[in-house]
């Protein structure tokens, strides 16, 4: 930060580029950008199949489910890369005093070190956020805060063990009301994971084409049954497919993470991240 500041009193003196205008540098000062925000990794370090990349999931039942196909896709194409699967059911950022997953996180950073964390909440958290700095209810002008307030302490967590972030942002749901919730939050997730440096890994791809829920969807070519009957889960082909998505996008930021002979992302019809 004190670089950043350094910087700009530079390009007042024209050291650092162009001149800019006493008015800007307010703006640039107050700006969202220059404040301090926890980056999180960007690099991989060298693995083998002795010492492979370590990835944690965390989150809800959903994000459960895809640790379980992270789990098993990822030694099943012979990627150097260990899962850990610590997604809880019936848990989220909202209710601390239920499950404190910032507390818990930071057990687990310390525990397994993880080279790459993959994220998945929001279907639990339609309601009062109870953290360690107080109470705030749903539907109130604070709520936004509060929750981005608990994505921002998992982003942070993540960045002091300089592991790279995955934050899935959530498929529709068939309810209404939760669907409508969700689609508030994912610009939440985007905005402050993308702000952190993270990777924002949206599932759109597996919704209609006009972005609603669909039980059934057509990907390369062929009807893919992806969310169970409940509305909100994924069946085990939709948990899998996504899964193979984020491996495979993994292996293309990180050619480090594929065996030899692995398939690019790019030639995978089911979905790139761009």
């Amino acid at each position: 930060m004190i670089r950043g500041f350094v910087c700009i009193a530079l390009m007042l003196l024209g050291a650092c580029g162009d001149r800019i205008a006493a008015q800007d540098l307010g703006q640039l000062l107050t700006s969202p950008q220059a404040a301090a925000v926890p980056r999180v990794g960007t690099r991989m370090r060298p693995v083998s199949v002795e010492d492979p990349a370590r990835l944690l999931m965390i989150g809800d039942s959903l994000g459960q489910g895809f640790g379980t196909l992270l789990e098993t896709q990822a030694p099943a194409r012979g990627l150097p890369i260990r899962v850990v699967n610590r997604g809880r059911v019936s848990t989220g950022l909202a209710r601390g005093d239920y499950y404190n997953w910032p507390a818990q996180f930071t057990a687990m950073v310390e525990t397994y070190k993880p080279d790459i964390v993959v994220a998945h909440f929001g279907a639990n958290d339609m309601q009062t956020v109870i953290s360690d700095t107080g109470r705030t209810a749903y539907g109130s002008p604070e709520w936004e805060e509060a929750y981005r307030g608990q994505i921002r302490q998992i982003l942070a967590i993540a960045a002091r063990s300089g592991a790279v972030v995955y934050w899935i942002g959530p498929g529709p749901d068939r309810g209404a009301r939760l669907n409508a919730h969700l689609a508030r939050l994912n610009p939440w997730f985007r905005e402050e994971t993308e702000r952190a440096g993270g990777i924002y890994f949206p599932l759109d791809w597996t919704a209609a084409p006009d972005g609603s829920f669909a039980r059934s969807v057509v990907i390369g070519g062929r009807t893919v049954a992806m969310r169970t009957g409940d509305g909100s889960h994924f069946t085990g082909q939709g948990y899998r497919m996504v899964a193979d998505a984020i491996l495979d996008d993994l292996v293309r930021r990180f050619p480090v993470l594929g065996p030899a002979a692995v398939v690019s992302a790019s030639a995978n019809p089911i979905f790139r991240l761009q």
